[in-house]
């Protein structure tokens, strides 16, 4: 059922990835039980039977059931079963205490982080990776998996702006939707531009492979070579010290940006247009900011 969700839907390889264990338990504590004849009060038990202590009720609600209510349900609007057994119930998740105020980083991490970033030396991809992404984070926004992937063809100069395009084609964005993005000037003083043209045109943070691809699983496919870079960045800002297990390494860039955009005066419609955020509304979409606007900003 999993496999042929994937072939409809198409969904993003981290999601293939996050949910596979979900239908890999199913298949494994129901051998003798089909699809169609799981019950919904066997799979609430089941659900609750999930949680321990490695394994929250935040997790098994919003991985492990919304995983199976998902692919069922779509196989219900395909008829080839009959009821969704992960209706009609939920999992009781208590609120979460968080010490933390802000998922953002503060003043003292993002020193940290962009000193450290500074002082790395390059000799791989993977040192140019820590030496460029957190700082294109901190001045877009951007998701880390969204920096990790670019090539040296996707930094341009449009009306003499520099920028990023940051496409599908060079890997995935959440929208799936492209979006170009200026380069601060600050990054240009680094020497930005001077690290892309040395690199070419290819990927900037990753070595492509020398060999062809052995055929994949649908149901496991390969992790990126992306992935992995935007992984390795999120280890070593967790390996300089900056390691609240309630801040996200990499994500808490995009909390920072708006935050900051926010104190600057900068529009809640620019802000969601550097950063891939969908409009709040239809009409908010009307008049998309463009590439000068968000340079001005």
């Amino acid at each position: 059922l999993f496999e042929s969700w994937i072939g409809k839907a198409k969904p993003a390889n981290s999601t293939v990835d996050r949910w596979r264990v979900v239908f890999l338990r199913l298949q494994s504590d129901f051998p003798n039980t089909n699809a169609a004849a799981l019950l919904p009060e066997q799979m609430q038990q089941w659900a609750n039977g999930l949680i321990d202590a490695d394994r929250t009720a935040g997790t098994v609600a919003d991985v492990w059931v919304r995983a199976a209510r998902t692919v069922f349900a779509w196989a219900v609007d395909e008829k080839l079963i009959s009821r969704n057994p992960f209706t009609g119930w939920r999992v009781k998740v208590p609120k979460k205490i968080r010490t933390r105020e802000t998922k953002a980083f503060t003043s003292d991490e993002i020193d940290a982080v962009l000193s450290a970033a500074l002082a790395v030396e390059l000799h791989s991809k993977g040192d140019a990776a820590k030496r460029w992404c957190p700082w294109l984070a901190a001045y877009s926004g951007a998701r880390m998996g969204e920096l990790t992937q670019l090539r040296g063809a996707d930094i341009v100069e449009r009306d003499g702006i520099p920028a990023m395009k940051i496409s599908p084609e060079a890997g995935t964005t959440k929208t799936g939707k492209a979006r170009t993005v200026p380069l601060h000037e600050h990054l240009i003083e680094q020497g930005l531009l001077a690290f892309v043209k040395a690199s070419g045109k290819g990927p900037l943070f990753y070595n492509e492979p020398t060999q062809p691809a052995a055929p994949n699983d649908p149901t496991n496919p390969r992790k990126p070579r992306y992935v992995k870079a935007r992984e390795h960045v999120a280890a070593w800002v967790r390996g300089i010290g900056v390691n609240d297990p309630e801040l996200s390494p990499n994500h808490a860039w995009r909390h920072t940006f708006k935050a900051v955009g926010f104190r600057c005066g900068i529009s809640e419609k620019v802000l969601d247009a550097i950063v891939g955020h969908a409009p709040a509304s239809v009409g908010r979409g009307y008049g998309e900011p463009t590439l000068a606007d968000k340079a001005q900003e």
